[in-house]
C-alpha cells in the first residue's frame, strides 16, 4: 500500500493524525481499514511505519473529541504523551485522549491494532469513578478481559459475538478503566495547574450529577470554594462555564449515539441526560453555542465517517484481510 495512501486514511478515519515514515520509505507493508463496531469506527491498521504525531495544531482543527481505546494485536507501540512514556503488547489496552498530543512509535519492524474510536464526553461522564485515562491496562480484570475478548471476537469473525448498541461497548470500558475512587485528591493540588486539570476532570465524571456545584467540587478535591474559583479565573474561565460546555459536548455525543445505535434522538431526553434541568435553557445555551436548535443539530447530524467507506464487524463479517496477522 502507497505511503500517501494509508496517510490519507488515517485521517479519513481518525482526524489530525500523520503518519511518518522511514527514510526512504514509499509504501507501507500492510493496511489501513474503516470498520465499524456496535456503531462505533474502528480503525484497523498495520504496517512498519516509524510513528503516527498528533500535535497541539491537530488536537485544534478536530471538531470531535475521542478516546481512542487502542487494542494492541501484535508488535508493540510506544506511546509518548504528556511526558509520559506506555508500551502496549499484545494484551494489553490503552484510553488515548484526542485532545492532547500525542506520538505512537512502533518499536518492532511491523504492528497491528485496532482503535476503538469512544465519544469523550459520553464516556467520561457516566463513568462511576475518572478513568484510568494514559494507562496500560492488562486483560486480567474481569471486565478488562470481557472488553478484548468482545472486540477480538469480532475482529476473528466469531459468530456468537452478539451486535450490541453502543453503549454495551461505552458501559465495559467504563467498567474496565473505571479508577479507585478512593483515591486520595488531595495529594494531587500542590500547584494551580494540578487543581484545575483535576477539577476538570471530575467535572467531566460527574456532569450530569445533580449534586455537581462548586462547593461540591472543592470538597470533593480538598479546597476551599473560593480557592477553585480563583483557579478558574485563573484560566480566563468559570465553573458554570467549563460546566456549561462539557454538557453540551455530551449532548452532541448521545445525538450521535443515538444515530448510530438507529434510535430517535429525542431533544428532551438528551437534554435532562446530559444534566440541564430546564430545555428552555438547554435550547438557549445550544444555539449560543453551536449557532443552531438541538432540533435543527438531529437533522443535520451525520457519522464523522463517510458510511461508503466503512465496513462493519458484525457476525458473518471478516474484520482482519488475513487472519494469519493476529
Amino acid at each position: 500500500m502507497l505511503f500517501e495512501a494509508w496517510d490519507d486514511a488515517l485521517r479519513s478515519t481518525c482526524g489530525h493524525y500523520y503518519a511518518v515514515p522511514h527514510d526512504r520509505q514509499n509504501s507501507v507493508n500492510g493496511h489501513f481499514l474503516a470498520q465499524r463496531l456496535c456503531g462505533l469506527d474502528i480503525a484497523n491498521f498495520a504496517g512498519n511505519l516509524r510513528r503516527i504525531d498528533r500535535t497541539r495544531r491537530g488536537v485544534r482543527l478536530d471538531d470531535y473529541e475521542h478516546l481512542y481505546l487502542l487494542v494492541q494485536l501484535s508488535g508493540s507501540t510506544r506511546v509518548e504523551q504528556l511526558d509520559c512514556s506506555s508500551n502496549l503488547l499484545p494484551g494489553t489496552l490503552y484510553l488515548l485522549d484526542s485532545t492532547r498530543p500525542v506520538q505512537l512509535v512502533f518499536d518492532r519492524a511491523w504492528t497491528h491494532c485496532l482503535s476503538l474510536h469512544l465519544p469523550r464526553a459520553a464516556s467520561l461522564a457516566e463513568s462511576v469513578a475518572p478513568l484510568r485515562v494514559g494507562e496500560v491496562l492488562n486483560v486480567t480484570a474481569p471486565a478488562a478481559r470481557r472488553l478484548h475478548s468482545y472486540i477480538l471476537d469480532a475482529a476473528h469473525n466469531r459468530k456468537s459475538t452478539p451486535q450490541a448498541k453502543p453503549e454495551y461497548l461505552l458501559d465495559l470500558t467504563r467498567l474496565a478503566f473505571g479508577a479507585d475512587d478512593s483515591e486520595n485528591l488531595v495529594s494531587r493540588t500542590l500547584s494551580q495547574g494540578s487543581r484545575f486539570e483535576l477539577a476538570v476532570r471530575e467535572m467531566e465524571a460527574f456532569v450530569t450529577k445533580p449534586e455537581l456545584s462548586l462547593t461540591w467540587l472543592a470538597d470533593r478535591i480538598g479546597i476551599s470554594a473560593r480557592q477553585l474559583e480563583r483557579d478558574f479565573q485563573a484560566h480566563d474561565t468559570s465553573f458554570v462555564q467549563v460546566m456549561r460546555e462539557q454538557r453540551l459536548k455530551l449532548a452532541c455525543n448521545l445525538v450521535e449515539l443515538a444515530k448510530r445505535g438507529g434510535s430517535e434522538a429525542r431533544i428532551t431526553d438528551i437534554a435532562f441526560a446530559s444534566g440541564f434541568r430546564d430545555l428552555s435553557n438547554f435550547n438557549r445555551a445550544f444555539r449560543a453555542r453551536f449557532g443552531l436548535t438541538p432540533r435543527d443539530y438531529v437533522r443535520m447530524a451525520r457519522l464523522p465517517v463517510a458510511e461508503a467507506a466503512v465496513s462493519s464487524l458484525t457476525p458473518g463479517s471478516m474484520a482482519v484481510p488475513d487472519s494469519s496477522l493476529l
